[in-house]
This record gives structure tokens, C-alpha cells and sequence, in this order.
């Protein structure tokens, strides 16, 4: 439908993309009055209602819905004054209610106590506000038998509140760390399938150390953000989701990585019914940020994701990848890094992992790319190497190098693969693509020719493909 209207009451459907259905609506009223009246007189094109339009305009919406079920939104924009129709029977039919609006927390909530065949509620509250004066009484939510799927960004439903039970979907985004008023709220959800939680970076108070696990048997995937370790392990550690498919688990802050690394181990662990072991997985060293280092491993199921500013914690998840590796008997592994990196020359650890492909990433805007070839494709520190020497190199299974966006001397490249990627010395290793690159030094097709004669493809690309991230960009490489 050129309206998307079957999708007004999908969760998950951008609340932008449903704003621009609706001004869709009004222009396709103005081709003609057959259209016009075609579409004043369908209720299924008016069951969106965006309440910050003018009076008139939501009663008018509301009457050409007839009996369809209503999905009321607000965008993100500031609000004069809304005026909804107080009769009980608009608010029987109000099946959906999505806002990005803090100034319509308190309309919206205000909604709720008549609204028994609501089903999905996304509500925006100021971080912190919600929070203030005494603890909120779970009676003042209504009664909600029929809901699904609540994203409460801001603010989350108090402890008690009886229709979490009922719940397929839950978000929590933008609140205080793990307490007890969240572990009480999660162990309330017993039919949950969906669970994401995004926290800030407060701790209101700790947990007891007695505290029950969470348990959550119809679990099917999560997504996890904290703002620190400690935050993360306070909820992980008592989490209980045998039939879990997805997980996901990213760390602004990593610090003290060690400490923690049986806690990562566990929720990367493939215990349970679904479990299958991945046939390749990726990692990725980036720096995304001037101050620190991204650090992603990632399966078709399972995701780890680390930001930290030290050499230290580059470390130990390498170990951590070693560990992971061993525990999913050894996958075939996708590498990337970005260029320059001070930590290409830790990925000489991996080289027993079966690693498939490199992927590296150089800055377009700098010229100091060339620099981590020799760092990635070298021979290790303090290896004599003569003018005619090769070295024996130890990433047998490398079978994929991609490089983006370097300044390639191809002299001193080739010179640099026939050195170390001899036909005694690699076995598997089909290509070397170099993307969005550009060359000084020997013509291209010399190159090609020579790194040929042992064996090795190299191409050249223009532009980056989009291949959808690390783990498309993985499985694109090895065929996975």
C-alpha cells in the first residue's frame, strides 16, 4: 500500500515513516474528489491519529475511523495544547500509543486507566523527572489486559503493576542502573520474549547481595547497554534465559575487563535448547572515538561490545576472544581493524584461531595507512629478515585481505606479500583486495601479475561495498 497503513499499529515501524503516511494521506486527497472521497469513506486510512493536530482535525480523523482501532502518536516537536475526546468509547479503541514527546508523558498517561484493548504503549519521560517524590502506585497504569509491548524510555512501570505479566516485548531505555525496583519489575514478566535495557550511568542503590534470579523462560532475545561493568554484571549474573536465541551486550566504560571475564564467558555460553555452534564469527579493534577503542566479537547469535580508552583492556579481550574461540571449537574468524592501530601487532596471539580474513579500515583523510601492512603481514619483533630472506608466516588459514582507503606504495607492498606470503608459506590465501585505495610505486597490473606468479588474486574496488557490518561483511568474505 502506497499508504502504509497496515503497518500503523507495528511497533517497530518508524514513528517518522508513519508521520509522513499520514501527510501522504493529505496529498493524495487533493488528486481528485474521486480520490478524495475514496479515501474519506475507507476507516482503515484513519486509524493514526497524530494528537497535536488542530481540534477539529482529530475529530474529523476520529469520526472517518469508524470502529477501526486507533493508533494515537506525537513526534518529538514542542506542544502548545492537545485536546482528546473524554467519551469512554474513543478510549476503547485506542489499541496503540506511541510518543517521543516528553511534554505528552502525563496526557498519555493519563489515558491509560480506560484503555482496555491497548496493546502497544511507547511513552518519552525527561531522565530523572519520573523519578521524584514518593514511589508511583502501579493502580495509576490502569488496568492494561491486553497489552504487549511497552518501551518506556525515561521511566519504567513500577513494581507491582499487574499487566506485566502479560507482556511479550519490553524496553527500558535512558533510566538509572540495575536496583531492586528493575529486578522486580523484570522477574514480573514471566511471558517475555523481547527485552532491551539501555541505562544511564546511576546507580540509585545496590542490590542485595541475596537477590533471586531472574528467570525468563520464553526469552528469545535481549539487548543489553550499561554504562559501566559493575552496572552490567548486576543484572547478567542473575538473568536465567535457557531459550534465548539473541544476545547482545555492549559496555561504554570497560575497565577492569578481567575481573569480569567469567561473567563474559557465561553470557556468550550456547547453554540450553537453542544452542548451535557458530561456523564464523568476527572481531573488530575500531576507534570510533579519539579517546578509546571499540572491541566487538560477534556470532549469528551472540554479540560483545566493549569501549575502553587502555592498551590493558585490548589485551585481555584478546584473551577473551582466544577463550571464546576454544569454547565454540574454533569458528573461522573475520578480523578488523582500523588503520593506524598500535594494536595490529597483538593480532599475532590469534594466529592459531582461524583466522580467514583481514579487514582493515585506513583513515581517507591520513597518510600513515601504509604503516600497518608491515605491522599485520610482518614478520614478529626482532625477526632477523635479509634482503632475500622470506619468514615462514603463521596465519595458516588466512584466506581474505581487504583493505580500504590506504595509500599503497605497490613496490614495497608486493615486495612485502612475497616475503611473507610465499607459496611455501600460504597455503590458503586466495585474495587481496584493495578498496577505495590509492597507489604510488610500480604500475597496477604489474603488481598483479607478480603477486599471481605465488599465487594470490589482488583487486582493486573503488568504493566500499555496504555490506551490513561485521558479521555480513564476515560472512560475504568466507562464504559463511
Amino acid at each position: 500500500m502506497a499508504l502504509g497503513v497496515d503497518r500503523d499499529h507495528d511497533p517497530h515501524f518508524p514513528l517518522e515513516e508513519l508521520d509522513k503516511n499520514r501527510q501522504q494521506l493529505t496529498r493524495m486527497r487533493q488528486v481528485s474528489s474521486t480520490w478524495n472521497d475514496f479515501l474519506v469513506s475507507s476507516p482503515r486510512y484513519w486509524q493514526a491519529i497524530n494528537v497535536k493536530s488542530p481540534p477539529q482535525a482529530i475529530v474529523a480523523g476520529i469520526e472517518r475511523s469508524g470502529s477501526a482501532p486507533l493508533c494515537l502518536y506525537c513526534l518529538h516537536s514542542p506542544i502548545r495544547s492537545i485536546q482528546l475526546p473524554q467519551s469512554p468509547l474513543f478510549r476503547m479503541r485506542v489499541r496503540t500509543i506511541r510518543s517521543e514527546n516528553i511534554d505528552a508523558y502525563r496526557l498519555f498517561r493519563g489515558l491509560l486507566r480506560d484503555t482496555p484493548a491497548l496493546q502497544t504503549l511507547q511513552l518519552t519521560e525527561m531522565f530523572g523527572r519520573g523519578y521524584s517524590g514518593p514511589p508511583e502506585d502501579p493502580s495509576e497504569l490502569g488496568d492494561l489486559p491486553s497489552i504487549r509491548h511497552l518501551s518506556a524510555r525515561g521511566w519504567r512501570p513500577p513494581p507491582g503493576t499487574t499487566w506485566l505479566v502479560a507482556l511479550k516485548e519490553l524496553v527500558l531505555s535512558h533510566h538509572s542502573g540495575p536496583n531492586m525496583e528493575l529486578i522486580q519489575v523484570l522477574s514480573a514478566c514471566a511471558n517475555l520474549e523481547q527485552l532491551t535495557i539501555v541505562t544511564g550511568n546511576k546507580v540509585m542503590r545496590d542490590l542485595p547481595v541475596a537477590t533471586s534470579p531472574i528467570t525468563l523462560p520464553g526469552l528469545r532475545s535481549m539487548r543489553l547497554e550499561f554504562a559501566s561493568n559493575e552496572l552490567a554484571i548486576m543484572l547478567i549474573r542473575r538473568l536465567i534465559t535457557p531459550q534465548c536465541l539473541r544476545s547482545s551486550l555492549q559496555i561504554h566504560d570497560a575497565k577492569n575487563l578481567r575481573e569480569y571475564l567469567a561473567d563474559y564467558r557465561r553470557f556468550m555460553s550456547l547453554e540450553g535448547s537453542c544452542a548451535h555452534y557458530p561456523e564464523s564469527v568476527c572481531m573488530a579493534i575500531k576507534r570510533p572515538y579519539a579517546w578509546g577503542e571499540s572491541l566487538d566479537y560477534e556470532t549469528n547469535s551472540r554479540q560483545l561490545s566493549f569501549k575502553t580508552a587502555t592498551a590493558v583492556e585490548v589485551r585481555v579481550f584478546l584473551d577473551l576472544v582466544q577463550e571464546l574461540q576454544g569454547l565454540y571449537k574454533g569458528p573461522s574468524l573475520t578480523v578488523t581493524i582500523d588503520c593506524p592501530s598500535e594494536h595490529a601487532p597483538f593480532l599475532r596471539s590469534l594466529h592459531n584461531q582461524n583466522i580467514q580474513a583481514i579487514v582493515v579500515h585506513c583513515s581517507a583523510e591520513r597518510s600513515e595507512s601504509p604503516d600497518i601492512l608491515p605491522r599485520v603481514l610482518g614478520p614478529p619483533p626482532r625477526t632477523p629478515v635479509g634482503p632475500n630472506s622470506t619468514i615462514d608466516w603463521p596465519l595458516k588459514s588466512l584466506r581474505f585481505i581487504n583493505i580500504y582507503k590506504a595509500s599503497v606504495d605497490l613496490t614495497n607492498f608486493t615486495e612485502l606479500v612475497e616475503k611473507n606470503l610465499h607459496k611455501n608459506s600460504k597455503p590458503l590465501l586466495e585474495e587481496i583486495a584493495l578498496i577505495g585505495c590509492s597507489f604510488q610505486g610500480m604500475e597496477l597490473a604489474e603488481a598483479i601479475e607478480r603477486l599471481a606468479a605465488i599465487g594470490i588474486t589482488l583487486s582493486t574496488r573503488q568504493r566500499k561495498e555496504d555490506v551490513g557490518g561485521c558479521a555480513a561483511e564476515a560472512s560475504k568474505l568466507t562464504g559463511a
